[in-house]
């Protein structure tokens, strides 16, 4: 078969791409920056750049596919563009060119919940898209993630080495739940059910745990017991999505989709087996990484105080 990938080299993609390049499946492999990582045979697939907001770029790209995953979506703050404006209108012209080119199969990626989150952009606009590619007569699978290790070791381990870890009061004690997923476990069950007919997955790993449980494990990796764990109220979050400074940052939806997971269970009830999260946690090869990337922001600020 041929298989086009857009969003192949983000983190979720470039995992896709490395499965995809041990099949004989033929792959076109499109982002908006082409940066093939290092482990990966670039004689194995076509590379193409697209911009999923210019119909233009898309040209030619689906055709002769059998099957489109789309992993595009934007996932940080921005100044530029928003979630509707990448997540449902760009991949929303992903399908109009996969539906021309008579592509018989289409995969998007998701998020867990998507069918709860008026009024989160980062989650609504995906739901709109869902809605979008049921209705275009095209074949379609959607996968709604629950979440991934890395992101969450993002969120928990600076917390974690600041002593400072910050959860949101839940009314009645309600303690959310989740269980994330390793991002290769998860490329490997979009590769097996790509080709299902109409399905909408709600995907996690075997291991659920509240995010207290969470962070008592990050806790303990970094040789701390009973560290500790603060709730504030959930209007914080509210409060700080309108503070001009924020906004100017392009990050008060970030904070609507943070407050948004941190209220709700995000428990897939298809459950991939694969990498354990508490092992993941205990083995720490995410740390280097986000330390050195908190070290490297805090020499930006320092040096923009400087000027």
């Amino acid at each position: 078969m041929k298989v086009v990938l857009a969003g192949a080299f983000g983190k979720l993609g470039s995992d896709i791409l490395r499965a995809l390049c041990a099949t004989d499946h033929t792959i076109v492999a499109a982002d908006a920056v082409v940066r093939v990582p290092d482990d990966v045979d670039a004689s194995r697939f076509e590379t193409r750049q697209i911009d999923v907001t210019r119909p233009e770029t898309l040209e030619g790209l689906c055709d002769g596919a059998d099957v489109v995953i789309t992993t595009v979506g934007l996932t940080g703050a921005s100044t530029k563009v928003t979630n509707y404006d990448i997540d449902y209108r760009g991949n929303l012209n992903l399908i109009e060119a996969a539906r021309a080119a008579g592509v018989a199969h289409f995969g998007y990626v998701s998020v867990i919940n998507a069918d709860k989150g008026e009024g989160i952009p980062m989650v609504h606009s995906k739901y709109l898209l869902e809605q979008e590619l049921k209705a275009s007569g095209l074949t379609y699978v959607i996968w709604r993630p629950t979440g991934y290790f890395y992101d969450i070791a993002h969120v928990f381990w600076p917390m974690i080495k600041s002593k400072s870890v910050q959860l949101l009061k839940t009314k009645g004690g309600f303690e959310p739940r989740a269980n994330v997923i390793d991002t290769r476990d998860f490329a490997r069950f979009i590769l097996e059910t790509m080709c299902d007919k109409n399905r909408t997955y709600s995907v996690g790993g075997t291991e659920t745990y509240t995010y207290r449980q969470i962070a008592e494990m990050f806790y303990n990796a970094d040789g701390v017991t009973n560290g500790p764990v603060k709730t504030v109220p959930a209007f914080m979050m509210d409060v700080l999505a309108r503070l001009p400074k924020i906004k100017a940052q392009g990050k008060s939806d970030v904070l609507k989709f943070s407050k948004f997971t941190l209220l709700n269970d995000c428990v897939g009830d298809t459950e991939v087996p694969g990498r354990s999260f508490r092992d993941y946690i205990a083995q720490k090869s995410y740390a280097p990484v986000i330390e050195t990337e908190l070290a490297a922001k805090a020499a930006a600020e320092k040096g923009g105080e400087r000027r």
